[in-house]
C-alpha cells in the first residue's frame, strides 16, 4: 500500500467511533483495527480470543441507532424520553411557567378569559405554592373559569349564610377552596380532578402556618383577605370533616385570624362582610367535628369581640350553645364515637369506661328538653317558610339522634351490637327511622355531617331488622338512602365510598328475606307489639314532636 492509500486509511478509520476491545483495555494497549479486518482487532486476531468493543467515553460519534435519526426525529425523541423521566419523578409542567397549560399558555391573552381579572393572580400564587405532583390539568384557564363560574349553581347556599358571597378579586385560599368544592359536586369530567384540588387545598392552608409563605403573607387588605381565607377553611370544612382529622387545626386556625382581624365594631354598610355569621359558619363545623369524634369544641359559645355577639333569641345561637354544652360535659369520657363506626371494619363490642352518673342525667335531659323547645319554637313562627320549617325539623332530627347516641353509650348500652333493640332501645330506634325518611322530603341534604348521621341512622335501623323490630318500609327508605350515595359524583376514596361500604356490608348481613319484613304491619311510630310493654322510664324527647312532624302536611 503506497504512503497516500495509507494515510486515506487512517482517516478513514480516525471517522469511527473510537473503540477499544476488552483485551486490550485489560493489558492496557493499544487497539489497533487492521483496515482489512473490521470486526477484530490486530491482538485478539493473532491471540485466537474473541474481540468484543466497548465504545469508549470519548468517541466522536454516536452509535449507529441514533446517527441513524434525523436532526428532527432525534429531538423529538430526546423530548419525549426527557418527558416520561420527569413524569416518573413528579415533575409536572406546572413548575415550568413556558410549558403549555400554564398562565403562560396562549388562552391567557384570550378576552372570554382575560375578563376574569385578578382571578389568575390567585391561581399563580396556588400554582407556584402547590406539590409538583398536581398535574398541569388543574390550571387549564377553561377548567378554572367554569368551577369558578359554577361554584354557586354547583353548592347550595349556606345556611348561616343566606345571602350569597360574591368575589371579584379572590385570594388563593379562597380560591383553591372554590375550586374543589365545585369540583367534587360537578359532573364526572370535572369531579375526577377533586382529589388533586383537594390537594392544592390542604397545601394552601398549610402555607398559612408556614413563616414567610406566598399564600400566608398578610397582604394590605388585611380584613378582606382574613375573611376570604376564614370562609375557604369553613366550606372546606363542609365537604372534609370525618375524612380529614386535620379539620379540628383548621378551625383553629380560622378562629384565630376572626379574633386578628374582624373589626372592633360591627359595619353596617351593605358593602361590608358579614363577619357575625362567618363566625357562626366557624361554630357549626366546630360543633359538627366535635359531635363525629365526641371531642371537646374549640370555639366558645360567646365571642369576647362585639361584632361577633348575637341575640340569645337568635336560632342557630340557641342549638349551637346546647351542643357546646353537652359535647363539652361528655367529651373525654372513653365513649363510642358515630365517627368508629364506619372506620372499623367490622362491629366490636366496646368496653365502655363511664359510669352514669346524676350529674349525666341532668345534662343528658336538659339537652333533650332545649332540643324539644327549640323545635317547637322555630317552627310555629308564623313568618318561617316551608324551607325553612324542613330546616329546622331536618336540624332537629340529626342532633336528637346525636344525643341518643350519646346518652345509651354513657348507661352502659353498646349501640354496635347487633343485638341493638332492647325495649328501653326503642326511642333510638323511631329517631333512627325518623332521620333516615329525611332524604324521602328534603332534597337539600348535602353536607358530609349531614349524610354520615343519615346513614348512621340507617345502620341503626338495619340492626333493628336483625333483631326483629322491622317495618314495612324500612328497607325502601334504606335502598333511597343508599342510591342517594351511589348518585354523588366523587373522587375514589372520597366519603361517599366511605359510607357506601359500610352500608352495604350492614345489609348483607340482614337474614330477613323483603316478604318477611313487608307482611309485618306497618305500626309508625307506636309501639311495636313484639316489643310491648316498652319501658318508657328512659324515653328523654318528646315523643309527639315526631309524630307530629311526620304526619304533618310538608311532609306529605
Amino acid at each position: 500500500m503506497s504512503r497516500p492509500d495509507a494515510r486515506q486509511a487512517e482517516a478513514a478509520l480516525e471517522q469511527r467511533p473510537r473503540k477499544a476491545c476488552i483485551n486490550c483495555r485489560r493489558q492496557k494497549m493499544k487497539c489497533v483495527i487492521e483496515s482489512n479486518a473490521t470486526d477484530e482487532c490486530r491482538r485478539c486476531r493473532r491471540a485466537g480470543l474473541p474481540c468484543i468493543f466497548i465504545p469508549r467515553a470519548n468517541a466522536a460519534t454516536l452509535p449507529d441507532s441514533i446517527a441513524r435519526l434525523p436532526d428532527g426525529d432525534f429531538k423529538t425523541d430526546v423530548l419525549r424520553r426527557l418527558s416520561v423521566i420527569e413524569e416518573k419523578l413528579g415533575l409536572s409542567a406546572a413548575s415550568n411557567p413556558n410549558s403549555s397549560g400554564t398562565l403562560a399558555s396562549d388562552d391567557a391573552l384570550s378576552p372570554e378569559h382575560s375578563s376574569l381579572g385578578s382571578l389568575w393572580e390567585a391561581v399563580s400564587v396556588l400554582q407556584r405554592s402547590a406539590p409538583t405532583s398536581v398535574p398541569s390539568v388543574v390550571w387549564h384557564k377553561s377548567t378554572v373559569k367554569d368551577l369558578w363560574l359554577s361554584f354557586h349553581d354547583r353548592m347550595p347556599g349556606l345556611h348561616f349564610m343566606p345571602r350569597k358571597q360574591t368575589f371579584s378579586a379572590p385570594h388563593p385560599l379562597l380560591l383553591a377552596s372554590i375550586l374543589y368544592c365545585s369540583s367534587v359536586r360537578g359532573p364526572p369530567d370535572v369531579a375526577d380532578l377533586a382529589s388533586h384540588y383537594s390537594t392544592v387545598l390542604c397545601n394552601a392552608i398549610a402555607q398559612l402556618c408556614i413563616p414567610g409563605s406566598e399564600i400566608g403573607k398578610t397582604p394590605d387588605d388585611a380584613e378582606e383577605w382574613a375573611f376570604q381565607t376564614v370562609l375557604g377553611i369553613v366550606l372546606a370544612g363542609l365537604l372534609t370533616e370525618a375524612t380529614v382529622r386535620e379539620t379540628g387545626l383548621w378551625i383553629s386556625i380560622a378562629y384565630r385570624l376572626i379574633l386578628e382581624h374582624c373589626p372592633a365594631q360591627p359595619n353596617i354598610d351593605e358593602g361590608s362582610r358579614e363577619w357575625r355569621r362567618l363566625f357562626s359558619g366557624v361554630q357549626i363545623i366546630d360543633l359538627e367535628h366535635a359531635s363525629l369524634h365526641l371531642s371537646c369544641p374549640v370555639i366558645p359559645i360567646e365571642s369576647p369581640l362585639p361584632a361577633l355577639q348575637t341575640s340569645h333569641r337568635d336560632q342557630l345561637y340557641r342549638l349551637s350553645r346546647m351542643m357546646h354544652t353537652g359535647l363539652t360535659h361528655f367529651a373525654g369520657r372513653g365513649l363510642p364515637t358515630i365517627w368508629s363506626c364506619f372506620t372499623s371494619e367490622a362491629p366490636t363490642a366496646v368496653t365502655l369506661a363511664s359510669n352514669f352518673t346524676a350529674v349525666d342525667t341532668a345534662v343528658i335531659r336538659d339537652w333533650a328538653r332545649q332540643l324539644d323547645d327549640w323545635l317547637v319554637e322555630f317552627t310555629q313562627q308564623s313568618e318561617g317558610s316551608e324551607q325553612d320549617v324542613k330546616l329546622v325539623f331536618r336540624q332537629y332530627v340529626l342532633h336528637r339522634l346525636v344525643v341518643l347516641s350519646i346518652y345509651h353509650p354513657v348507661r352502659g348500652c353498646d349501640l354496635r351490637s347487633t343485638a341493638t333493640t332492647p325495649k328501653e332501645q326503642h326511642e333510638l330506634l323511631l329517631s333512627a327511622r325518623a332521620t333516615l325518611k329525611l332524604h324521602s322530603h328534603d332534597d337539600t341534604i348535602w353536607s358530609n355531617w349531614d349524610q354520615i348521621i343519615i346513614t348512621w341512622a340507617a345502620i341503626i335501623v338495619i340492626q333493628g331488622i336483625e333483631g326483629g323490630a322491622g317495618e314495612a318500609d324500612d328497607l325502601a327508605n334504606i335502598r333511597v338512602h343508599l342510591d342517594m350515595l351511589q348518585q354523588m359524583a366523587s373522587p375514589k376514596s372520597s366519603l361517599r365510598n366511605i359510607l357506601v361500604a359500610r352500608l352495604e356490608a350492614s345489609r348483607n348481613r340482614i337474614q330477613v328475606l323483603e316478604q318477611d319484613i313487608a307482611d309485618q304491619p306497618q305500626a309508625a311510630y307506636d309501639p311495636l307489639p313484639m316489643m310491648a310493654p316498652i319501658d318508657q322510664s328512659w324515653y328523654i324527647f318528646d315523643q309527639s314532636n315526631l309524630q307530629h312532624m311526620m304526619y304533618s302536611d310538608w311532609m306529605t
